[in-house]
Parts: structure tokens; sequence; C-alpha cells
């Protein structure tokens, strides 16, 4: 029986340039980096796997050492999330911290299109038999206020310090390319909430090594370090590895690690791995992060204008880019390297690309909502130009071809276009 989904036993597509997988810095077909990971690797003691779960026999001193390297690195004065817990995965991360840290008494206003992970995280929790998760609409600093005024009506206890309300956002969200208001989210925060019955969690795992100093995070590069209680930071977008870590007090941290169920009951990265992360960690962190930084936004620059030129006259329901708001408050150098290109058929673009070498996925209804079915472009600092242009004119063609067959089917008989019903038997 076919059913309308991929099987995963067949790869991807890898012959056409990269312009749809999260490796923004272009971290995983660098051979400096490659070089410097062989050669420090020649060096462990440890390289495969680690024998165990953090609280077993798996929390060597590579796990702890590099550890203490992130709580430095994302740390740092003005922090208020000061201390860093190592996960395996940013679902894991996120996972852990939802289904953990909002007990009975607590109460969550998310943003209505926070990953999946932070949803099954929440689903986990004691709060979503109890009705205490709320969202707002996305990026509405308007419908944010409204929920949280709403939330402390029904839960008079947090207003009183019995109980904790939890906002969740992310920084820059990965269907639809655009930037959580957050300066005006955490003025928000500041003026409804009373002082220490608020803890806000921000999921940075598009923006880390993008932004900020070394590639801090947006976070950094706007100064918010000191107003936001949890940072998530994963490794598997611009880090170009996988893991993450979660940056938070010390007394969360130790939370974490004595009840997440995601930390206690799984393997904690092999010792390759850690060796992979710092390797890319010093890659980054330095004046060649600076230098793909930059690029990665020229690139950005000028896939937005030669795209805009290309679509102005094209049918927005055939193809379009959706709107990608980036605050006004934010500074000019702040970009997005995801574009959502909108279609009514993204399944005939998809099947249009792939036989080009394009390592494309149809994004459909429910992963992204209705109307804003897609296919999701990101790129990279490796693009070049004539990369972008090709592409483009790629694009251009499908839509010529869909035109045409578009005007076909309205030139066709009368007859054809109503066929008879079938006869009843």
């Amino acid at each position: 029986m076919s059913i309308g989904c991929p099987d995963l036993h067949q790869p991807m597509p890898t012959t056409a340039p990269d312009l749809f997988s999260n490796d923004y810095l272009s971290v995983t077909t660098s051979p400096r980096a490659r070089n410097a990971f062989l050669k420090r690797v020649t060096h462990m003691p440890l390289v495969f796997g680690s024998g165990g779960s953090r609280l077993l026999t798996g929390n060597k001193d590579t796990h702890t050492d590099f550890e203490a390297r992130i709580t430095d690195f994302f740390g740092g004065p003005g922090c208020i999330a000061s201390t860093a817990a190592l996960f395996n995965s940013g679902y894991d991360a996120n996972l852990a911290f939802w289904s953990t840290i909002p007990q009975k008494g607590d109460a969550v206003v998310f943003d209505e299109f926070v990953h999946a992970s932070t949803r099954d995280g929440m689903a986990a929790s004691p709060l979503k038999s109890l009705g205490a998760l709320y969202a707002f609409k996305h990026n509405s600093v308007l419908s944010f206020r409204e929920r949280v005024q709403q939330v402390l009506q029904a839960h008079p206890n947090i207003a009183n310090g019995q109980g904790m309300l939890f906002v969740a956002v992310e920084t820059l969200y990965s269907m639809e390319g655009d930037y959580a208001p957050l300066l005006q989210l955490l003025d928000a925060v500041d003026e409804l909430i009373p002082k220490g019955c608020a803890h806000v969690m921000v999921d940075e795992a598009h923006t880390s090594s993008l932004f900020g100093p070394d590639g801090r995070g947006l976070l950094s590069a706007l100064g918010l370090q000191g107003r936001v209680h949890t940072v998530l930071h994963t490794f598997s977008k611009g880090w170009g590895m996988s893991g993450a870590a979660i940056l938070t007090s010390p007394l969360v941290r130790r939370y974490l690690v004595l009840y997440s169920r995601p930390l206690l009951y799984t393997t904690s990265l092999p010792h390759a791995h850690i060796c992979g992360l710092n390797t890319v960690f010093d890659y980054l962190a330095g004046p060649d992060g600076n230098a793909l930084r930059d690029r990665l936004r020229k690139m950005c620059n000028y896939f937005e204008q030669i795209l805009e030129t290309a679509l102005r006259h094209v049918p927005p329901d055939l193809l379009s880019l959706l709107h990608r708001e980036i605050p006004a408050d934010y500074p000019s150098k702040v970009f997005s390297p995801i574009f959502p290109l909108i279609s009514r058929s993204p399944k005939l673009l998809e099947e249009f690309l792939r036989p080009l070498g394009y390592a494309v996925t149809a994004i459909p209804y429910p992963t992204v909502p209705r109307g804003k079915e897609q296919i999701r472009v990101v790129l990279h600092a490796g693009n070049t130009e004539e990369e972008l242009d090709e592409f483009v004119a790629r694009l251009l063609q499908w839509v010529t071809m869909m035109e045409a067959d578009e005007e076909r089917r309205q030139e066709a008989p009368e007859d054809n276009a109503h066929p008879p019903e079938r006869a009843k038997l």
C-alpha cells in the first residue's frame, strides 16, 4: 500500500548546491574544520562511547570539561543563566526542561509556533492536565499581554509568590523565518508580572553561532542576558554538529540532573562527538567564524534581492516569499537565513527540483498552518551568488511550466472539464 510520506530508505539527493540544510555556516563541508578534528581526535585517550548515562559511568572529564567551557562561553558577567547542562539534542533538552521544571501551581505562556519539543515537554508536565498552558498569537505582543493578564487572574497564587509564570519563546522561528519581538516581550514581563514570579526560557536553536560576540547568540547581541532565566543553545544548526546545552541557574540545573528523564535514561555523548564540538567551537568562536557570519549575511541579502525581483509578477498563491518580520528595534545586521517559499503546490515544486539534485522537501499542513504550505530554503556561508542565480532560474522555470499547464486546462473543451458521471451498476 502506498502511503504519502517518505520511508527514509533512500538518501536525499546531494548533486546540487545545499540550499535546504541547517548547516548555516557550512561547517559540515569545511576542510579546515575536518582537518582540525582529525588532528585533535588522534590525541584523545578515549574516542568511542561514553559507557553509560551521565549519572552512572558516562560522566567523564570529556563531558565536564566541555560543560565548563560552554558555561564560560555562553554565561559570564550579568547572565542569569549562568551554568550549563549538556544534552544529546535540542529535542531532549526542551523535553527535559518543560516536562520537569514547571510544577503544580505554575503556568506557562508560550508562542503558538514554538517547536514540537517544547510542546511535547509541556504535554508531559503536570500543567497539561491542570489546564495551565496558555498559547499566545505568534509574535503578538498584544496577545502576549492579554494572556499574561488572563493567567494572573486565573492563578492568583502566582502574583502572591506561590507559583511561577513560565514564558516560552524562540529567537528565530524555523518555519516562518521571523524573529520574536524579544525586547517588547521582556518589557511586558517586567511590567505585568511581579518581580520574582516570572521565568523566561528562550530557545536560541537557530541563532546560536550566528550572532553576538564569537557567535554567543542573539540574546548576547541584544544585551539581554540579564533578563532571561534559561536559554537553550543547540549545536545542530550553525555549529554543524548535534547536541545542546541548557544555560540556567545552578538550582534549575541541579533539578534537571536529578529528575529529567531525557538526561537520566540515555547514554551520554561519545568522546569523539565532544571532540568535534570542541573543534567547532575553536573554529567558529574567532576570526574564521566572524568571516563566515559576514559571508552568510551577504548571501542572504543578495538572495532576498534577486528572489523578490524574480517573483514580482508571479501569482502569490503559485509562489511567494513569506514575509519575515525582523523587529525594528533589532540591530541592522540581524538577518534571517530562512526563506519560506509559499506555494499552493509545494509537492509539485519538490518533484520538479528533486531530479535536479536539490535536497528539497515540501512542508505541508499540519507541520505548518493551512495556507503556509511551503518549501523552506536555507542559505549557508558556503553558497555562492552563481548558485543562488541558478536556483532562482529553476524556480522561474517551474513557474512557467505551471502557468502553461493552467492555461492549457483553461483552454480545454468544456466536455473535458466536466466528464460524465460513472454509470451506476
